[in-house]
């Protein structure tokens, strides 16, 4: 008799990620018929697609509210359709809040139903009274990060560590040759990448030091060039605004060769901080928050370290500056520090330590071969 899997994926990196994994399962079991969620990567594997990972992505309480009906038909919707197609399974990719709400449901709604969850919820960070209640829920739970499983100890969970699947995907889009020709930097010289983030507002409040460092170096440390990959979701014309009339190179589709072919690295806290240290550059992990905003995510977030690299690596291997410590002055003297030969030889040995962390390529492929057999 044919299976059935729902997939929900509830945001981009969901629909990325769940991608692959879908391609590994239709691989290893063609019969297999796949419902659920999903954006464009993830559609051409679906067998029966109930909405797109736009209807789902909502970011922001504000915005939650807002959408809240359309969301809770979607929701109905997706229950009906489990139990229409009669399921064998549910494979959930990351976005907790919605779809950790769906698992209980189903659990209630079709006990024998196995239950997977893809991406461990940032329980570690915040949140950790609701560990109990995702080991209970959920059958197996795919950790990205090896210290995750240990959260899980006790409970009926099957928490695995599966790798990241960043180990395969992080590599530069073109070799230093390419990529010297196409920006017009000098090979000889030295470059920094700026990386302010992907959102407006990380833009606004970040780029504006670092250009302003940059302005300064322009007399200070004249051989040192700027190159700043931009985001897909952003305008360079917007980037370009905030930039302050510094001497600072766009490159568009280059975001890893970009810091692969640089000497150092300023990154906004988050998945980039990941990607950096994948790519052996050293860097500094930079984030200014609006000062509400801050105060209580200090108050909420239960972690030593901000930085998402430092996290994984349990210690501080790239420093960190937040809040009033991102201005020209103290950027200028971390981004020194990291360009001395013997601190960046030290600190690229350290990063090393991070892919160590993240697991051996083929996360996708374990998980798959993992959930067809409790399938």
């Amino acid at each position: 008799m044919t299976q059935t899997l729902l997939v929900v994926a509830g945001e981009d990196s969901g629909d990325l990620h769940g991608a692959e994994l879908l391609r590994e399962l239709k691989a290893r079991r063609p019969e297999l018929r796949i419902i659920g969620v999903g954006g464009p990567r993830m559609t051409p594997f679906l067998d029966r697609k109930l909405a797109d990972v736009k209807d789902l992505a909502v970011v922001g309480f504000i915005e939650v509210i807002k959408h809240l009906p359309r969301l809770n038909r979607l929701f109905k919707q997706i229950l009906v359709a489990a139990e229409e197609e009669g399921i064998s399974g549910a494979l959930l990719i990351d976005y907790p809040g919605f779809n950790l709400r769906l698992a209980k449901a189903l659990r209630k709604q079709q006990p024998a139903v196995q239950l997977f969850q893809y991406v461990c919820p940032q329980v570690w960070a915040w949140k950790k009274g609701r560990i109990p209640e995702i080991g209970r829920t959920l059958d197996t739970l795919y950790c990205l990060f090896d210290f995750e499983p240990e959260l899980f100890l006790g409970l009926p969970v099957d928490a695995r560590f599966v790798g990241h699947p960043l180990v395969e995907l992080v590599k530069p889009e073109c070799d230093r040759e390419t990529f010297f020709r196409e920006t017009g930097l000098d090979p000889r010289r030295p470059v920094v990448a700026l990386l302010p983030g992907s959102r407006s507002g990380e833009i606004q409040r970040l780029l504006p030091p670092m250009a302003q460092l940059a302005r300064r170096w322009e007399k200070e440390r004249p051989e040192v060039q700027w190159v700043l990959p931009v985001a897909p979701t952003l305008a360079p014309a917007f980037i370009r605004s905030f930039c302050g009339g510094a001497a600072v190179q766009l490159v568009e589709g280059r975001t890893y060769a970009a810091r692969a072919y640089a000497e150092a690295a300023l990154v906004a806290s988050g998945t980039a901080t990941l990607e950096t240290a994948l790519l052996g550059t050293p860097f500094a992990i930079v984030y200014r928050l609006n000062a509400l905003t801050y105060q209580l995510a200090r108050r909420i977030v239960k972690v030593p370290h901000f930085g998402l690299a430092n996290v994984v690596a349990r210690r501080l291997v790239a420093p960190e500056l937040l809040q009033d410590e991102v201005n020209a002055e103290r950027l200028g003297v971390e981004l020194a520090r990291l360009l001395e030969p013997a601190a960046a030889r030290r600190i690229r040995a350290e990063l090393g330590e991070v892919r160590g962390h993240l697991g051996a390529p083929g996360a996708a492929g374990r998980v798959a071969e993992d959930l067809l057999r409790k399938l």
